[in-house]
């Protein structure tokens, strides 16, 4: 009888393992950026999602008071506080419009990008009630009030601002500058009030500058910006939403002000 001879099994040796390591470790670093952009590129959309919303929200408010939102004013009255706590009805958010001091987020004022908390943990200036944070700000240019004592609401319409600049020219709402440094912050300062005030910074801007978020790069005050690559997104009164690079930062102000009046031809994408 013939004996069969077994041979022993051959298996990796090292430097073929290491070579497939290798082969995986570029591999994973071909892939990774392609995930990133991807995910950037659906963060992005979101934001853009979340301004046409406000837009569409805007829209239906406009349709009820005859004007659009404003900046509010600084003072205890429900009625008088900041644009996104006036449009919370339109946007199917009345019982944290009713209730006031629920703390719930409102995903659609968050920009995804930014991975904050949804509410602040600490009460802004007036009247110092816990609430939503909004990464997204009001034109105070067009429709601000002044914070203080109460002034009257900027009562601009659609008619007012066709007969101007035009609603496909003119900035409602835009992504407002915040330092990187305070995405995780859960406190409501000047820059970044909860929406359950009125006539701060926070939900507001009203300076012309456009800049990218970054750490010492003028965030958390008056700025527009956001961390996107290409520009900072902004919601028109018209109700479009846009991209403004941020080289065309400063130089056409009169999208900001409804008092400016501009010949020059301006491309906002």
């Amino acid at each position: 009888m013939r004996r069969t001879r077994n041979h022993p099994r051959r298996g990796f040796t090292l430097i073929e393992l290491l070579v497939v390591i290798a082969i995986i470790a570029v591999l994973i670093g071909l892939l990774l950026p392609a995930v990133q952009k991807v995910r950037a590129a659906a963060a992005r959309a979101q934001g853009l999602n979340n301004l046409k919303q406000i837009g569409l929200a805007c829209h239906k408010y406009h349709d009820d008071k005859n004007r659009l939102p404003d900046h509010g004013n600084n003072d205890t009255t429900p009625a008088d506080w900041c644009w996104a706590f006036q449009i919370l009805p339109n946007m199917e958010q009345g019982n944290l419009y009713t209730t006031q001091t629920q703390l719930v987020g409102v995903k659609t004022f968050m920009c995804p990008s930014l991975g904050r908390n949804q509410f602040a943990s600490s009460g802004g200036n007036s009247p110092g009630l816990n609430g939503p944070f909004t990464d997204y700000a009001i034109n105070t240019r067009s429709f601000g009030t002044q914070h203080g004592p109460p002034a009257p609401m900027s009562n601009v319409t659609m008619s007012a601002i066709t007969n101007l600049n035009g609603t496909s020219n003119t900035v409602l709402v835009g992504e407002k500058s915040i330092d990187p440094g305070m995405y995780s912050n859960t406190s409501s300062s000047n820059w970044d009030e909860c929406i359950y005030s009125g006539g701060y910074g926070g939900t507001g801007r009203g300076d012309v500058n456009i800049i990218r978020d970054a750490p010492n790069n003028g965030g958390n005050s008056n700025n527009w910006g956001s961390p996107f690559e290409s520009g900072c997104p902004f919601l028109m009164c018209d109700g479009s939403v846009r991209m403004i690079r941020y080289e065309l930062s400063n130089q056409n102000p009169f999208i900001f002000a409804l008092n400016y009046r501009n010949n020059t031809p301006f491309t906002l994408d």
